[in-house]
């Protein structure tokens, strides 16, 4: 018997639940270092993203310069051009994310991790896996004296080819940081 587009929907949902109960418990462990709103667009698609990320979880000082390494779990919205089907998509996802501090307050990070989303359409695009991996590369500048940073990221998710097509989605986003610590 052929699964529905209801049953397959249930199925989804009760895999997008057990990945956010995995990265609430992997996250639940550690302290929380900062809350992060990112948004951002590209080619007429909108990503609205709330990030958690966790303390460092490694550290390495070298002279004039840190690298750290954290977790950062988050849940988004990415939504396809005005007038299109299928318009919008949640997606879960946990992602090491790297911090290169070039000086006290400003550097480059950078992540590849993985995510879940609520479909595979999104506009008129066919994104053929629900899984699909996230790759980050941005700048940041934390604010002396307050708990506030600012950061621009380039975010492209794709499935790495386990099916066809795989068109890919990229997204600068300016990203909006408190930190809780």
């Amino acid at each position: 018997m052929r699964p529905t587009s209801a049953s397959r929907a249930y199925d989804l949902s009760r895999h997008a639940l057990l990945a956010c109960l995995l990265a609430a418990i992997c996250l639940a462990q550690a302290r929380a270092s900062q809350l992060s709103a990112l948004w951002g667009a590209y080619r007429g698609y909108h990503n609205a993203t709330l990030a958690y990320q966790a303390d460092p979880l490694w550290v390495h000082d070298f002279a004039h310069s840190r690298l750290d390494l954290s977790l950062e779990g988050s849940m988004g919205q990415a939504t396809g051009p005005s007038g299109s089907g299928h318009r919008s998509l949640w997606h879960v996802g946990l992602t090491p994310i790297a911090r290169w501090w070039l000086t006290p307050q400003s550097g480059i990070e950078f992540g590849i991790g993985a995510n879940l989303f609520s479909g595979t359409y999104i506009g008129d695009k066919r994104i053929s896996t629900a899984y699909q991996f996230g790759d980050s590369i941005g700048v940041f500048h934390r604010f002396a004296n307050t708990p506030w940073t600012l950061g621009l990221r380039l975010t492209h998710y794709s499935n790495a080819d386990i099916k066809l097509p795989n068109p890919g989605q990229d997204y600068l986003q300016l990203r909006v940081a408190y930190h809780v610590d």
